[in-house]
């Protein structure tokens, strides 16, 4: 009886002890849980921070592989075998440079990239190893590729210089080239009755006795008056139309390489190389 009363009067306080340690297991769970969450809300954070950064940086490497690969395709255009030729061309001047501001604006959106990179990581609490030294590293690619590109960029505009200079002087040979061509296809032609050029000066009778009244050849004088005379493009002019009739030419061609109309006033050169190697032509007419 006594027992029972005992058990009886302890039981409230064992109650009472096993709720508060109940409690005490529940505040620590809670505490757990929390922790918990915590820690997987940090991991959460930590690995979308991870995946931030990294596909800025892959970002970057991918557009500094595209630069590089059209950097070399812009150094073959502008020094392979095609050579200076293609820079003299205006619209492939332009388009070479055109495309060398392209990758130039590529790359200083890149290096915003990485200034924005660098912000992130002073920002996040936790230092990641490694992520730094891959920005830096980053940083050093983008100021190659943009010293490069500066190269590319003078030695395009240093060959359009070259050209420039090599047009001018290739203009200038052209021009001394076009002014002794047409030196060597310039001959000179006069017309006139024989007692007209006689007192000119352009003809002279030449041998004969009886003071040159008999048996005498006309000539042309070597000391001709060269004003009296029509320059004449043997290249192209191969008629000469005429006042009169034409009675004689000095001096003497074989009658094969030209030819007269009906007329006679119209002289027809058939063979220009051969009738004009003599570059004087003088013109006797009736």
């Amino acid at each position: 009886m006594r027992l029972r009363w005992l058990f009886a009067a302890l039981l409230p306080v064992l109650i009472i002890g096993c709720s508060g340690k109940e409690d005490e297991l529940q505040k620590q769970l809670s505490q757990v849980q929390s922790e918990k969450s915590s820690l997987q809300q940090t991991l959460s954070d930590r690995d979308s921070y991870i995946d931030q950064v990294m596909k800025a940086v892959n970002d970057v490497y991918a557009d500094l592989e595209q630069a590089r690969v059209k950097e070399g395709k812009l150094k073959e255009r502008a020094s392979g075998t095609e050579g200076p030729s293609v820079i003299a061309s205006a619209d492939t001047k332009q388009k070479l440079l055109q495309d060398i501001g392209d990758i130039g604006t590529t790359l200083k959106a890149n290096r915003k990239k990485i200034a924005d990179l660098n912000v992130m990581i002073k920002k996040y609490d936790g230092k990641i190893a490694g992520l730094s030294t891959m920005v830096d590293n980053l940083n050093k690619s983008i100021q190659e590729r943009e010293q490069s590109i500066a190269q590319l960029e003078a030695k395009v505009r240093g060959l359009e210089a070259t050209v420039a200079e090599n047009t001018k002087t290739i203009a200038q040979k052209e021009s001394v080239i076009d002014a002794q061509q047409k030196k060597l296809n310039t001959v000179y032609y006069v017309v006139g009755t024989k007692d007209d050029l006689r007192k000119k000066g352009i003809i002279t009778d030449e041998g004969g006795f009886l003071w040159g009244l008999l048996g005498s050849t006309t000539i042309m004088n070597s000391g001709a008056d060269q004003s009296y005379f029509t320059p004449l493009d043997r290249s192209k002019d191969q008629t000469i139309n005429v006042d009169g009739k034409i009675d004689e030419i000095l001096p003497r061609r074989a009658p094969e390489l030209f030819s007269t109309d009906d007329t006679g006033s119209k002289l027809t050169i058939t063979s220009p190389d051969k009738f004009w190697q003599a570059n004087y032509l003088v013109i006797i007419t009736d």
